[in-house]
């Protein structure tokens, strides 16, 4: 029995289909290698030579922000023509330093080293739209990618370790791309077999759209940190460079902590902003070394 012929065009077109696919998977398997290999890599080795700096700079980088807040609503309060009294002040620096208590406690549940506090902290605060969302776009991958749906070592183990991290991080925007490439790519060739030349003409526009966006955000990416650092890293005189410029980041927020501590002294009268004082409390000596310790901004 003589097979049916099949449109010159369709051939063409399933072949742009398939290139699309190995393009999809290929971008897939690069975010998931950056993702776990490269940033990882390029994090140690920038803590290992600069982790102090930064960990002094983004520590005067938070006490200087929450200085800076206090000045600012006392200030609107006067700017209004409110007199700031004992009780007007006492008001505001407790509002502020709750405001920041709960930004300081999101940043060490962020940045914790226990790899399963990080996981329960953020389960247990998933109550957003867009924590919401993320869930659900969970489940639909796990269903398509747990090892025990698709078995142990099959082609989307990759995939499945990088939807655990883009879930782990509170990535919405990857788990997106993960739901759309993967979605993409998982077109069923059976399904595909009966398509005439404008579906197919649909899917290529659909898939290589998908593509180029993907392809973009990878190139953003790469020029990010810490992946910009990658090729400097190991410099001595970037280093050095380096060096100059965190202890001038430094000694830049030196003199802006000491000119907001003037101004909020204006204000107030000399009263010592909450949260402030030489003497601390056990839990917030407790933070402060926590904090010293394990954390720093910046995503480095």
């Amino acid at each position: 029995m003589n097979q049916p012929t099949i449109h010159p065009e369709i051939v063409s077109l399933r072949q742009r289909v398939a290139d699309a696919k190995a393009g999809l998977r290929a971008a897939l398997d690069e975010w998931h290698h950056l993702s776990t290999d490269v940033r990882p890599r390029i994090n140690a080795a920038y803590h290992a030579v600069f982790g102090e700096l930064e960990r002094e700079l983004q520590h005067k980088a938070v006490d200087n922000a929450e200085l800076f807040r206090r000045v600012e609503l006392l200030s609107i309060k006067v700017a209004r023509g409110e007199r700031l009294t004992a009780e007007i002040i006492d008001l505001v620096n407790q509002v502020v330093t709750k405001e920041y208590s709960r930004f300081r406690r999101r940043v060490r549940e962020a940045f914790d080293v226990s790899e399963e506090h990080r996981e329960r902290s953020a389960l247990g605060s998933l109550d957003t739209h867009e924590d919401a969302e993320l869930v659900n776009m969970y489940r639909t991958l796990v269903k398509k990618l747990h090892p025990d749906a698709v078995g142990e070592g099959a082609e989307h183990g990759d995939v499945w370790h990088a939807v655990q991290n883009a879930y782990r991080e509170r990535n919405a925007s990857q788990m997106r791309s993960l739901l759309a490439v993967l979605g993409a790519v998982e077109v069923p060739s059976v399904e595909s077999q009966s398509w005439d030349i404008q579906r197919f003409q649909r899917e290529v526009q659909t898939l290589e759209a998908r593509l180029r966006v993907e392809e973009r955000k990878l190139a953003r990416l790469r020029g990010e940190e810490p992946f910009n650092l990658e090729n400097v890293i190991d410099d001595e005189l970037w280093r050095v460079r380096h060096f100059d410029e965190l202890r001038a980041s430094i000694a830049a927020k030196d003199k802006e902590i000491a000119e907001n501590t003037t101004r909020y002294q204006e204000l107030t009268g000399g009263n010592v902003p909450l949260g402030t004082h030489a003497v601390k409390t056990e839990d917030e000596a407790s933070f402060d070394e926590d904090f010293m310790k394990n954390t720093y901004f910046g995503r480095r």
